[in-house]
């Protein structure tokens, strides 16, 4: 059966609230690198909203239009992270595309309620609720989003809270230091006799990789040398006057290879006499 009209309601009101707040914690994101962190966080949760309502789209035969719109937080999330990556990646500073974020992510946040209010008048039913309901969370913010940019940008200070502990940092200080990090090998002798086994083969692994190292530190000094020793030949050899390429280093003639036209002549002369004599014996 299809959804109920309360149940339609519900989630409409419900998805245009979370596109303010997608708005909200996106202008609050830091910068790349700083901010990979959390954008990865907010996108993930992005994506499970629409994911946890699909068996319930699928079973009530939802409008596709509804469906899809439950994607447009995530769509917001993705057009800030194409920008920040235009920003590192090339030259762009990052005042260049502060207008994305401005205002709680306004403009993106007023196109998301705008298909909204489309979706609501094509549907018929339960108009004047819904738009209702829409207006009550898009005026305050909207609002809120303009005092914010007039009077100090509380962003900021909702960032401060939200992204400042040491969790979110990709740095040495942050929480994926902890998995990211190397970890020293304890190869000290042990008086546990598997424990010492173990630790013995890690030794043995430890000395080949520097044997191994050593040999290739050997093998690419030994070809600097052999480089070296190339460009001193040929300085030497352009201080005298000789080069390689000079006309007068050319012979004025190719010298001769292999037997010679004369050598395959007489060849294929003692071969054809050598049938003939066969060809005679045979007849004989």
């Amino acid at each position: 059966m299809p959804l109920k009209h309360f149940t339609e309601t519900f989630l409409v009101v419900v998805l245009g609230a979370v596109i303010a707040l997608t708005g909200l914690l996106t202008a609050t994101l830091p910068n790349l690198p700083e901010g990979a962190l959390p954008w990865a966080v907010l996108f993930i949760l992005s994506v499970i909203y629409p994911l946890s309502l699909y068996s319930l789209f699928q079973r009530r035969r939802a409008d596709n239009t509804f469906r899809n719109l439950h994607w447009f937080p995530a769509g917001i999330l993705l057009i800030w992270l194409v920008l920040q990556g235009a920003v590192v990646g090339s030259t762009i500073d990052a005042e260049s595309i502060a207008l994305y974020a401005w205002g709680w992510t306004l403009v993106p946040v007023l196109i998301g309620f705008v298909l909204l209010v489309l979706f609501c008048l094509k549907v018929i039913r339960r108009r004047i609720p819904r738009l209702f309901f829409l207006g009550l969370i898009l005026i305050p913010f909207a609002a809120a989003a303009f005092l914010s940019e007039q009077d100090g940008n509380w962003e900021q200070e909702l960032a401060s809270v939200l992204w400042s502990a040491d969790f979110w940092q990709v740095d040495e200080t942050g929480f994926l230091a902890s998995f990211i990090a190397p970890t020293e090998k304890n190869l000290e002798a042990s008086d546990d006799e598997k424990e010492e086994d173990w630790r013995e083969r890690l030794r043995m692994q430890e000395r080949r990789d520097d044997r191994i190292a050593a040999r290739m530190n050997e093998d690419s000094d030994d070809g600097m040398k052999v480089v070296e020793l190339h460009i001193d030949m040929d300085k030497s050899i352009s201080s005298t006057g000789f080069e390689y390429g000079s006309s007068s280093s050319k012979p004025s003639e190719l010298p001769e290879s292999g037997f010679g036209w004369s050598a395959i002549i007489l060849t294929l002369i003692a071969g054809y006499c050598a049938a003939l004599n066969e060809s005679a014996r045979k007849r004989a």
